[in-house]
């Protein structure tokens, strides 16, 4: 009883769950999201796209990953320069430990590496933006209930977009062959499985 009463009395973002995505609806929602560098920043989600990746389980970060568009960060795209010539972009939501480094973090140290050395450049996934829902974070909800230590083991919700990678599996011939061979010498057997799905 006295969980139902505190699930009655909090709103709904202390609970983690973002307005933006619960007003959202249908197979392609429409979400803007305020970005403190870019502004606003449109973002049109295909929940219902074939490719779309999902990952639910009771431990875990509930991953998603599908197609989006936004014409915002399409112009961001184009801006950046690539060897993918792909104009389209995959997002990935997720919910991970605030506690450990984040993805976006690792990821600008992985891109500093692959500028430096030409077998790695090109063979990372190319992130166009990412945001932190700080009003999410489940801290919030252990700090209003008085558990000790509320930010240990704290989950946040993030979104990530990247440009979309050209699956290896569209290759034939020569181009196969020489995709495959940067896989060997770049050394990511991890790229290499991503990339087939």
């Amino acid at each position: 009883m006295v969980l139902l009463l505190i699930m009655q009395r909090l709103p709904y973002v202390e609970w983690g769950l973002n307005p933006l995505f619960a007003c959202a609806t249908g197979p392609k929602p429409q979400i803007t999201v305020e970005d403190k560098d870019l502004g606003t920043v449109d973002l049109t989600l295909d929940l219902e796209a074939e490719e779309r990746m999902t990952h639910y389980g009771l431990r875990g970060r509930a991953t998603n990953v599908f197609p989006v568009e936004s014409e915002r960060l399409s112009k961001l795209l184009n801006e950046q320069p690539s060897q993918n010539t792909s104009k389209d972009m995959v997002a990935k939501l997720y919910w991970p430990e605030q506690s450990r480094e984040s993805e976006p973090d690792i990821l600008k140290k992985v891109q500093e590496i692959a500028e430096k050395n030409p077998d790695v450049n090109g063979h990372i996934p190319e992130m166009v933006w990412f945001h932190k829902f700080d009003e999410t974070s489940t801290a919030n909800i252990r700090k209003i209930l008085g558990i000790d230590k509320p930010d240990r083991g704290s989950c946040a919700l993030y979104i990530i977009v990247f440009r979309k990678l050209v699956p290896i599996t569209t290759l034939s011939g020569e181009e196969f062959l020489k995709a495959w061979w940067h896989v060997v010498v770049c050394g990511c057997p991890c790229f290499f499985r991503a990339i087939i799905h």
